[in-house]
């Protein structure tokens, strides 16, 4: 991996000079060129006394956001538990009953820049359930709940469930297995938003609320997973907390500029003590993190000064024994380190050596010799040190001492000596480090290395003779002696400087990323640079954040064609689309796989399901972006789908296309709709039953006495299949006739049809009874009462209507809605309507 490494003066990305006051670029107002910001990394550590920054572009972060959650839709959702199946009580015996309400998995954004105000949000949307709308009536005495009206919800329904997190307040923690927990229980609000009349939004808004109260009673529910962590405890970057903020720069922050609005993701990570730090109190006091370029950055790694010295540089050097507890990290003003030699390191070094020499004739004969056993040399001194400047990790070593004696023996022919004389050494060592970034197994680290190193040593020794023949002999003894002593040092020296040569200190720093993404190696490095801090200039996932299909969510119907843009794409573009893992069926298809025009599949799971998803992928050479696809059954959804109502009353409506295009209301043959005057229901229409049933006739069933459906149909302007809404219409019905469903296991119902008598004594109506299926598949045995639903019929819901033919009382006539399937614990039929405890106590038996 090429990764460039910025130092003295920056690389061929930099813009503007080096001088005293911080360059700006012309682009854009606020923020430095290259070479400007690493001047000002040069003069103080930037972190806030964090032991780390992760900076990434607020667009880039909130598109990886996005095809993270397309690519891992599969996979269950650890923040929201299942739903509970629950009510919200309206009065006057009137329950809205919510089942099987289902979430899509969560997607995070951040959706500003501003370090006073940083704000996230988690949308989620309805993707399936029902809701019921149940009345309680008694009838001898016990209570008898019946369905009055059903709503389903699916993708089309365009119900979001939106929190709005206070980032300042949202607290971030690592477990000790690794999740990367958000803790939003302080810094959130929620809100509801779609899914039919503002009614409708008030009710599922009041059964959030509910949630959420019995969740802010179990804190742990309100901490959003981000991301999972590899912790190892050993490892010197090893997160515990963290906040996360965003940062815009000056430009940024000026309303109608081009950038208003752009800015950084900023996550401030503590590795343990002493390194959780402070936010930033406004945007002005922290240095805007991606530098200006031609190819802009959209990452930056930061890793504290104070951090590097204490605990990635000095446990690097703890690595040699000849070097372990003879260093300390000394503060300098302004929060600046070095790094000392507490006190020398010395070394005996065996240079066993003797020689000697003869000279002269007869009174003038003289005998000499030099030797020398071993040196004590300091290898360095009290205050050689390891400083940070020039962007890099300077070693100045300097070490001059006596180290030994020699003995010095010689006579002539009256006059023998021995004298010791001082061997002296001096050694110096220069030596630059800096970071690198290597890939080794797949991972990308950062490893110190030395970038450039000098190391010198010189021995003398102290002279005790003159210019003479003797002199001259011991001078060349001398220098023989000086260069096997300096052997002997160097060589003994040698695997020690080897060490410093080849420091191996090691960071996975880039695995911090993981805060806050799922991805490995979701960063590409491009420039590394220790101006003080330690700072990693990159590209956040390129491949992945380059290409952007747009939209990067839609929803569509069977047999729909939809065409998806490819933004930003560096040449031809190659379109497909594949089913969820795990999933098969009918995916649709992209005729041209050149085109984005892709047409969606008519699929029989559709009638079941109420929708499907897809993910649609756009490929250009390396770069890729998906988009999810939710196919759903019809062009209109309508709110609601079935709903009984009194001759005379009204009943407001909604219906939505998933385009949000333009509906068509078709004139009912009864009743009269007309455009919805309530504010809560915009855009929506109101029923208006008529004030009595027409007059059946002859030919007709008896039912039609007193119950009619009026079908309103809603189409979409664009064309495609129409959408109803079934309005019962009540008449005249005996309100002492009614009936009572029963789930078997078999997945018919019994169907209990019971009356008052004479005396006021609830008792099965006896006689012919004239049962119809008014709404939905299936057939009724007369004789057993018990309702067979068409197994391949599909049906959400039947309507059934009983009329007691031989009995004198008017209207003698009863009907149930049944929401499908009716039969089997957990199904929403079953809680509605218990018949043993597993079906929970908050449901009463009709």
């Amino acid at each position: 991996m090429e990764i460039k490494e910025m130092k003295g003066k920056a690389t061929g990305k930099a813009t503007g000079k080096a001088t005293g006051k911080a360059a700006v670029t012309d682009k854009r107002a606020g923020i430095l060129s290259l070479e400007a910001f690493l001047n000002e990394m040069e003069v103080k550590p930037q972190t806030y006394d964090w032991d780390a920054l992760l900076v990434f572009d607020r667009p880039a972060t909130n598109k990886l956001l996005i095809q993270e959650f397309i690519e891992r839709i599969d996979v269950p959702d650890k923040f929201f538990p299942k739903l509970p199946d629950s009510a919200v009580d309206a009065g006057n015996g009137i329950e809205h009953v919510l089942l099987g309400l289902e979430l899509d998995r969560a997607l995070l954004s951040f959706e500003n820049a501003d370090i006073l105000g940083s704000k996230a949000k988690l949308v989620m949307r309805v993707v399936a359930g029902k809701h019921l709308e149940v009345i309680e009536v008694y009838h001898d005495g016990e209570p008898v709940r019946s369905v009055q009206a059903i709503t389903l919800y699916n993708a089309a329904t365009h119900g979001l469930l939106e929190m709005n997190i206070n980032l300042r307040a949202a607290k971030g923690t690592v477990d000790t297995i690794g999740q990367v927990l958000l803790d939003i229980a302080d810094g959130k609000d929620h809100r509801f938003s779609g899914g039919g009349t503002g009614l409708e939004k008030e009710r599922l808004g009041s059964y959030f609320a509910q949630v959420f109260k019995d969740w802010d009673e179990n804190g742990d529910r309100l901490k959003f997973p981000l991301s999972e962590l590899v912790v190892d405890n050993a490892a010197a970057i090893n997160p515990k907390e963290f906040s996360i903020g965003t940062h815009a720069p000056q430009s940024a922050r000026v309303r109608g500029s081009a950038n208003y609005g752009d800015g950084a993701v900023v996550v401030f990570v503590s590795f343990g003590e002493g390194g959780k730090g402070s936010i930033p109190p406004d945007n002005e006091s922290l240095l805007y993190m991606l530098p200006d370029a031609p190819e802009p950055y959209t990452s930056n790694l930061v890793m504290a000064h104070r951090f590097i010295v204490l605990n990635v540089f000095m446990s690097g050097l703890e690595q040699f024994d000849w070097m372990k507890g003879k260093f300390k990290a000394v503060e300098l003003v302004g929060k600046r380190y070095k790094v000392s030699a507490t006190g020398a390191s010395s070394e005996s070094v065996p240079c066993v050596f003797s020689e000697g020499a003869t000279g002269g004739l007869g009174s003038e004969e003289w005998v000499i010799s030099l030797a020398i056993d071993s040196v004590l040399p300091n290898l360095f001194d009290l205050g050689s040190e390891f400083v940070f400047e020039g962007r890099s990790i300077k070693a100045r070593w300097r070490s001059k001492k006596k180290v030994g004696d020699v003995v010095y023996t010689g006579s002539t022919e009256w006059n023998p000596w021995q004298r010791l004389l001082a061997v002296e050494a001096e050694i110096s060592i220069n030596a630059s480090y800096k970071f690198n970034v290597v890939s080794e197994d797949g991972k990308v680290l950062l490893r110190l290395e030395v970038e450039a190193f000098e190391s010198s040593s010189s021995v003398t020794v102290e002279k005790s003779w003159g210019d003479t023949a003797l002199g001259h002999a011991a001078d060349r003894i001398s220098s023989n002696l000086i260069a096997h002593v300096e052997q002997a040092m160097n060589s003994r020296f040698k695997e020690k400087i080897n060490d410093l040569k080849n420091m191996n200190i090691v960071i996975d720093a880039l695995r911090l990323n993981n805060l806050l993404f799922r991805g490995e190696n979701v960063v590409e490095p491009r420039d590394a640079a220790l101006p003080l801090d330690l700072t990693l200039l990159g590209n956040l996932a390129p491949k992945q954040t380059t290409l952007t299909v747009n939209p990067s969510q839609v929803i569509v119907t069977s047999g729909q064609s939809f065409e998806f843009k490819a933004e930003s794409a560096p040449g031809a573009v190659a379109w497909d689309v594949k089913n969820l893992p795990g999933e098969t069926g009918d995916r649709g298809v992209f005729k041209d796989s050149s085109k984005g025009i892709y047409t969606a599949p008519s699929d029989d799971a559709l009638l079941t399901e109420g929708q499907r998803r897809l993910i649609v992928t756009a490929t250009s050479g390396d770069f890729v972006s998906r988009a999810l696809v939710s196919v759903v059954p019809s062009h209109v959804t309508v709110n609601p789908w079935v709903v009984a109502i009194n001759v005379g009353t009204k009943h407001s409506m909604s219906a939505g296309t998933p385009d949000s295009s333009a509906v068509v209301w078709d004139a009912p043959g009864l009743g009269t709709i007309s455009p919805d005057d309530d504010p809560l229901n915009p855009g929506g229409y109101k029923y208006s039953a008529p004030a009595k049933l027409p007059k059946r006739e002859e030919t007709d069933p008896q039912y039609y006495k007193v119950l009619r459906i009026d079908p309103v149909t809603v189409r979409a302007a664009a064309g495609g299949e129409p959408a109803t809404i079934d309005m019962l219409l009540v008449g005249a019905k005996d309100v002492n006739h009614w009936l009572v469903p029963k789930g078997r296991e078999d997945g018919s119902v019994e169907l209990k049809f019971y009356c008052l008598d004479g005396d006021l004594e609830k008792v099965e109506v006896p006689g012919n009874v004239e049962w119809t299926v008014l709404r939905g598949k299936g057939t009724i045995d007369k004789d057993t009462r018990v309702f067979n639903p068409d197994r391949d019929a599909k049906d959400q819901y039947v309507i059934i209507v009983a009329y007691a033919l031989e009995s004198t009382v008017p209207g003698a006539c009863a009907y149930v809605i049944l929401p499908m399937p009716f039969a089997g614990v957990p199904t929403p039929g079953e809680r509605l309507y218990p018949n043993n405890e597993k079906a929970g106590g908050i449901w009463k038996t009709i």
